[in-house]
Order: C-alpha cells, then sequence, then structure tokens
C-alpha cells in the first residue's frame, strides 16, 4: 500500500525531531579483532547529514575509525520517551569515519559546534591531545519510527525518507 505525501511528510518530521534530542549515538566499529566494538559517544551533526565524534584514542574505537575501518552509528529514542519499547525509534547509517586534523578549520568548526551542543566541558577535552575530531560520512541510512514505520534515509543532507517495502510475506521490510 502507497504511503501518501502526507504520511511521508510526518515521518520526516518525526525523524528530525529524533535527530535533535539525541546527544549520543551507538557506535560499533571495526577492527583487528574480528570481535566488533560497541560504545557511545557523545555527537554533533553538520547540515550535510555528518556526524561528528571527539574521542580520545585511549578508546578502541578511536583506534578503529583513525584507521578508517568500518563503521555504523544509531541514534536511538530514550527508552523513558518510547511509547514501545519494542519498537523505540532509531536511525541507523553505516558511516565512512575520515579523522579531521587538529589545526584545521573544520575540526575549529566542529569544535564550536561541540561547545554550543554540550558547554565549556569541550574546553578541557580540547586541551587533551589524545581526543581526536573524526567525521562519520553517512553511505546509507535507515530509520524505524515504530512497527511497520520503516524507511530508507536519502537525500543530498540524509534528511529524506522513503518507505521501505516488505522483504518477504513475514515480518517488517
Amino acid at each position: 500500500m502507497p504511503v501518501t505525501e502526507d504520511a511521508i511528510a510526518a515521518a520526516e518530521a518525526d525523524y528530525a525531531q529524533l535527530l535533535e534530542e539525541t546527544q549520543t549515538l551507538i557506535l560499533a566499529s571495526g577492527g583487528e579483532s574480528p570481535t566488533p566494538e560497541a560504545s557511545y559517544v557523545p555527537h554533533v551533526r553538520d547540515a550535510q547529514g555528518n556526524f561528528y565524534v571527539f574521542v580520545s584514542e585511549m578508546a578502541r574505537h578511536t583506534i578503529n575509525l583513525r584507521k578508517g575501518g568500518n563503521a555504523s552509528v544509531m541514534l536511538i529514542e530514550d527508552e523513558a520517551k518510547a511509547k514501545q519499547i519494542f519498537a523505540r525509534r532509531r536511525a541507523t547509517f553505516t558511516v565512512q569515519p575520515e579523522e579531521l586534523p587538529r589545526d584545521s578549520e573544520d575540526c575549529q568548526t566542529q569544535l564550536d559546534a561541540f561547545r554550543a551542543k554540550f558547554g565549556q566541558m569541550i574546553d578541557m577535552l580540547a586541551g587533551m591531545k589524545d581526543f581526536h575530531m573524526i567525521r562519520l560520512k553517512p553511505t546509507s541510512g535507515r530509520v524505524v519510527l515504530g512497527f511497520a514505520a520503516a524507511f530508507r534515509v536519502t537525500g543530498d543532507n540524509w534528511d529524506q525518507l522513503e518507505q521501505r517495502a516488505a522483504s518477504g510475506s513475514k515480518g517488517h521490510g
């Protein structure tokens, strides 16, 4: 059954709200070990839909990201706000990590964005030489906004949704 333009617009608004409300992302990264690493980290997002994390090299995920390994991120609705725990709103992206040089304009711009979002704590972290700014550029994305409400994320800024079709006679798409 085709989804109406109004329904897509409502889903895009719900998705935008999820992105706005979420301060941290769950990060999965791959490294030399066959076991993926999972963690969480505060993030900011730019107008092109890229995520940025400012992370310590003492963390295993930082080592993986700096090597440009496989990574994915998930932003997920707070459990306390979820209408249904089995259908929490969430967005998942496959991302390509890229470290920004500390002295680059891009890094300074993102440090300013972190400061605006999280306050002066970023000044202390920025003084630590083991912290690195990593851009996580989406290469694919999907959003679940409830039962039978799964979408592909598209658009130049990763801000548009397309309804996902069921992949078989049972279950969700």
